[in-house]
Formats: structure tokens, C-alpha cells, sequence
């Protein structure tokens, strides 16, 4: 994947995961509202400023309501989490490829650098790190990836089973 593609996926995801932050607080609010609605509706109706009757439809009503926006924070939070491991496997894919450039130009201008030094230390233990780096992180970024490619395909394949 190029950077400019890497690049365009990220901004994608975190735009994404942006909105999906905006809707979970308006769902907050929604829960919030729906609950302080069912805690005053039994003093009403108590109270007999409403009857029982529309008390008992109003909570039922509002029950429901409430149930649909705890769903649906449900839901959105799965979609969210899915997003945010997404973006962090591409944010590591990144940090991957960089510390790889880094790695690139600490071998082409580093073992130029003339005779083995403090400076030539330096140089080999930032390319021992940046080994390092790459090759956990590679792993790390190889198996996130493969697993989300494996949830996709199996989706797909389990959808194309239910639908014929």
C-alpha cells in the first residue's frame, strides 16, 4: 500500500471514528433523557397531574425508546472499536514503514561514515533497535491484519451461505 493510500485510510478512520464519538454522546444524552422521562412519570402520575393510564403508555413508550438508544450505542460501539483497530493496525503499518526509511538511510549513510567510532556505535546500535522494531512490529501489524482480512472473508462467506 503506498503512503499516500496509507495516508488516505487514516484520515478516513479517524474522521469516521470522529462522527461515530459525536453520535455516541448524542446517544448518551438520548439514554440520559429517556431515563430522568421514566423517573418523574410515576410522581405524575401519582400526583395525579396525568392518569394512569397515559403514565403507563408514556413508560411504555419511553421503555422502548430507551432500549432502541442502548442498542444502538451498542452497535455503534462495536463499529467504533472495529474502526479503532483498524486505524491502530495502519498507525503501526506506518511506523513500520518509516522506521524502515529510517533503517534504509542509517545503512546507506552510516557504514559511509568511516571507521568504527562512538559515532559508528551509535549508528549499529540504532539499526539493532530499528531491526528490532520493525521485525516485532511487522509480526504485530502481519497478524492484526491477517485477522481482520480472515473476519471479512468468513463474513462474507457465512452471508453468502444464510443468503442461498
Amino acid at each position: 500500500m503506498a503512503i499516500s493510500q496509507l495516508e488516505q485510510a487514516m484520515a478516513t478512520l479517524r474522521l469516521g471514528i470522529a462522527e461515530m464519538r459525536n453520535r455516541e454522546e448524542q446517544l448518551d444524552a438520548l439514554v440520559s433523557q429517556f431515563q430522568t422521562q421514566l423517573r418523574r412519570l410515576p410522581r405524575q402520575a401519582v400526583y395525579g397531574q396525568t392518569s394512569l393510564d397515559s403514565s403507563l403508555t408514556a413508560m411504555g413508550e419511553i421503555e422502548e425508546r430507551l432500549e432502541d438508544a442502548v442498542a444502538n450505542r451498542r452497535r455503534l460501539l462495536e463499529i467504533k472499536k472495529t474502526a479503532t483497530l483498524e486505524l491502530e493496525a495502519l498507525e503501526l503499518l506506518k511506523r513500520v514503514d518509516e522506521a524502515r526509511s529510517q533503517l534504509a538511510d542509517l545503512k546507506k549513510n552510516g557504514t559511509t561514515a568511516g571507521p568504527a567510532g562512538p559515532a559508528g556505535e551509535d549508528v549499529e546500535s540504532e539499526v539493532r533497535r530499528l531491526e528490532g522494531f520493525i521485525a516485532a512490529n511487522s509480526r504485530q501489524a502481519e497478524q492484526a491484519i491477517t485477522e481482520r482480512f480472515r473476519e471479512r472473508t468468513s463474513e462474507r462467506t457465512n452471508g453468502g451461505r444464510s443468503a442461498g
